[in-house]
């Protein structure tokens, strides 16, 4: 009998598969910065200057296999004693689902293979799994446990001391995407000297830590693109069949690897490395503008999407055939009037790229990214 990979997934035979993150497009809040700002002392300036180094290290340096901030932030999140039940019942209470999020992965989930591929603690994945209905199965996310950690106390309190040191570095805002500067800024080299340091020289001494962090995976810029490709491994879809939704730096290059392959790429509320790795980009406040474009590739792949982009008003899409029509009419009720921005990436010039991309930087940090 020939082997069918999606048989042995459990699953009926498609012929496309959807991925997506998490943070901005599932969630507005990251139970990483919540912890910090909770149990580390500064923690939000903390939790900010490794967001900066990771973003640094990733892409600005082209650093392989470069940690998330999520790893990089737990031994500090330790030190400050969290338990897992402190992290559940976070992750619980202070869940904040993007409009629409729970119906998208739903709707989808019930058209094609859906899985979600994010750096965030399980904590917090499982809460979203419980609050959408998504299956946890379908899920890659950093699978850790506080309670097993066992960082000594000696390391922990080094660790506290580190925290407080680091809040003192400058964070810039420099953007170096599109090779626009060729070499870092004066507060940028400050940071990376004293994270570099830190990581190389001061956290090798702490066994402890090391040993703790040396168990755990971490999906960050490179390990999202290899997710990618494991699931396509397993699928046999290909990636001008594949989806992605994402919104974080860490999801270029798997956005990437799928906009080259004429696959759907959207940016939803995407930094600027994320709206750069798309070929459509979107922000608003719903997400149920991700359901629709994902129901036309589905019928129609990317030629489908990108047509009905061309008919993107109000008026039109009351009229405009399209995959589903009541999906359609949700999606105009939620906006209110407003319609989500959306852009084909590949045929906007840099000029309009560029407002593009402030407008959703500006809707990240309303919403607390």
């Amino acid at each position: 009998m020939e082997y069918n990979p999606m048989a042995e997934l459990g699953l009926p035979e498609f012929d496309k598969q959807f991925m997506c993150s998490s943070l901005g497009f599932v969630t507005w809040n990251s139970l990483t910065k919540d912890l910090c700002s909770r149990y580390v002392r500064n923690g939000n300036r903390v939790f900010d200057v490794l967001r900066r180094y990771e973003t640094i290290g990733a892409f600005a340096l082209s650093r392989q296999n470069f940690p998330s901030v999520n790893k990089m932030a737990l031994p500090f999140i330790h030190a400050g004693g969290v338990t897992d039940h402190d992290a559940y019942a976070m992750a619980e209470s202070g869940l904040k689902l993007v409009d629409g999020a729970a119906r998208a992965l739903r709707y989808v989930n019930g058209l094609m293979p859906a899985f979600i591929s994010t750096n965030a603690y399980e904590h917090q994945m499982m809460a979203v799994c419980e609050e959408s209905g998504f299956p946890f199965s379908n899920v890659n996310c950093m699978r850790v446990s506080f309670d097993e950690m066992n960082i000594t106390k000696g390391d922990a309190r080094r660790i506290r001391s580190a925290g407080t040191k680091i809040t003192s570095l400058p964070v810039s805002n420099q953007d170096y995407s599109g090779g626009r500067m060729k070499y870092l800024d004066g507060a940028d080299s400050a940071l990376v000297d004293v994270l570099d340091r830190f990581q190389e020289k001061d956290l090798m001494k702490m066994e402890s830590v090391t040993d703790a962090l040396g168990k755990l995976p971490s999906l960050g810029v490179n390990e999202k693109a290899y997710v990618l490709l494991e699931t396509r491994k397993r699928t046999e879809i290909n990636f001008e069949d594949t989806a992605y939704v994402g919104s974080d730096s860490s999801d270029f290059q798997a956005m990437d690897m799928v906009k080259d392959s004429d696959g759907l790429s959207v940016a939803f509320n995407g930094t600027e490395y994320a709206v750069r790795g798309s070929n459509v980009a979107v922000v608003g406040d719903d997400a149920t503008v991700v359901s629709v474009l994902v129901a036309e590739f589905y019928n129609g792949g990317i030629e489908a999407v990108f047509s009905l982009l061309e008919r993107w008003d109000a008026d039109s899409l009351r009229r405009v055939p399209c995959a589903d029509r009541n999906l359609m009419d949700a999606m105009l009720k939620a906006s209110g009037g407003n319609l989500p921005k959306v852009i084909k990436t590949d045929d906007a010039d840099e000029g309009a790229l560029e407002g593009f991309i402030s407008d959703s930087l500006s809707h990240r940090a309303k919403n607390g990214l």
